[in-house]
């Protein structure tokens, strides 16, 4: 009885300094200095505009998102669930996030940003954990018995590469876990004695407890849900905004300029390029001067200035990397990475 008292104390020993040390590290090892709020001069109505840290604080969140699809592409080229790094992907989530943190950390509106990002970092963080010591231990030993290959590896890779696509548009707590968790049961193939029951076993836990939390998460989040539009100043006449993209919606016009309405998310980014591509410059977004990007480039090629850089694990050379940019340059600064060979990966709004 003693020794497993001591075993539980041990694990909540581990798990707690998981939840506190990353934390703990942020605030102390990664302070801003604190900027005061400056009133700017917009035609965007104060209740649709948005604070500005946000452009910064989004990128964790969506860090997480390229770290599912970075297991997902892993897994469809048939790489074994143990050979994964997940310590990397937890490890670029903290280093970003302080990176970050050092710029937004203190600026006006960023407090709500922070605890959900320090919530999500948790999960993250110790969901990752456990994964790769389940599959660092008993894992292995059914991949070495029973290969990596069967119905609910297949399954399961599936489902990663579905679930890093869903969250472009979607947060993760929308995912259909339970859904994906009886299909699980339903995979069909030749039967092993050892992988398949294992994977069964993993599987299971992992789809059962997301979808148990997410639903909790979901019922918080439909409290307060969050726009998911917002508006911008284009600088353009409405006939050429609409001949862009139809998801530009024009609001109000004047003085050469246009107020546009355009979906958030990946949408957003897609529909930034598509300006670009026809050198129409963006002059203010929900009421802001300043956002983040991130591209994807040739190490080689990445600036020194940028605020975050790290290589992408499954194509050898190349690195994301994070820059601020004015508004008004945007669309000319999209423009110039393309034509230098870099990829726009996504362009945070707030």
């Amino acid at each position: 009885m003693k020794r497993r008292w001591r075993l539980l104390a041990g694990l909540g020993t581990i798990v707690g300094l998981l939840v506190v040390v990353p934390v703990a590290s942020i605030e102390l090892g990664c302070r801003a200095t604190p900027v005061a709020a400056t009133a700017v001069a917009s035609p965007i109505p104060m209740d649709q505009r948005r604070p500005e840290a946000r452009t910064w604080l989004t990128y964790p969140e969506w860090h997480i998102v390229y770290s599912a699809e970075s297991l997902g592409r892993y897994l469809a080229k048939g790489g074994r669930p143990s050979g994964y790094d997940y310590g990397a992907d937890v490890a670029g989530f903290w280093q970003s996030y302080c990176a970050i943190n050092r710029i937004a950390g203190a600026r006006p509106g960023a407090s709500d940003a922070k605890l959900m990002i320090s919530i999500i970092g948790i999960s993250f963080t110790v969901e990752m954990a456990v994964k790769a010591g389940w599959e660092a231990t008993v894992g292995r030993v059914t991949e070495w018995l029973g290969g990596w290959h069967s119905p609910e590896d297949r399954y399961a890779a599936g489902v990663q590469q579905r679930y890093g696509a869903f969250m472009h548009e979607v947060p993760w707590y929308g995912f259909d876990f339970a859904g994906t968790l009886a299909g699980m049961w339903r995979a069909h193939g030749p039967w092993s004695i050892v992988r398949r029951p294992e994977r069964r076993i993993a599987l299971s836990a992992e789809y059962g407890v997301k979808a148990v939390y997410a639903k909790g998460i979901g019922a918080m989040a439909a409290i307060q849900p969050d726009a998911t539009s917002l508006l911008m100043i284009v600088a353009a006449a409405p006939a050429e905004v609409r001949a862009v993209d139809q998801r530009l919606s024009v609001v109000a016009t004047g003085q050469g300029r246009t107020l546009v309405r355009a979906p958030r998310y990946a949408q957003f980014t897609d529909l930034l390029g598509k300006l670009a591509d026809r050198g129409i410059r963006v002059t203010d977004i929900a009421g802001n001067r300043t956002i983040f990007m991130t591209m994807r480039a040739p190490t080689r090629a990445v600036p020194r200035t940028a605020t975050i850089a790290m290589p992408l694990g499954d194509r050898a050379g190349w690195s994301r990397y994070g820059v601020t940019v004015p508004v008004r340059a945007l669309t000319d600064r999209i423009a110039a990475a393309r034509k230098a060979g870099a990829e726009i990966e996504h362009v945070y709004d707030y």
